[in-house]
């Protein structure tokens, strides 16, 4: 761990070894994930951006609703 470095030197020294330390560990849990492969990442970017478009709509269609209903209400109350 980068808790486990040197306690010798200089502050500037034990940083940099600490910095180390930490990039190697960094290194060795990059090389464990499983990376999808480049059809997954496509086909997972046209199901997210699919899901943005439907969101987008629905978010649209209620505040035309919302907005509707409120320039009613004023004009009835108005």
């Amino acid at each position: 761990m980068a808790a486990k470095a040197a306690k010798s030197g200089n502050l500037l020294v034990r940083w940099w070894q600490i910095v180390a330390v930490f990039v190697g560990e960094v290194k060795a849990e990059m090389l464990k994930v499983a990376w999808p492969s480049r059809d997954e990442a496509i086909s997972s970017t046209w199901v997210v951006l699919g899901a943005v478009v439907v969101v987008a709509l629905w978010i649209f269609v209620v505040d035309k609703i919302t907005a509707i209903g409120m320039a009613g209400l004023v004009r009835l109350l108005g």
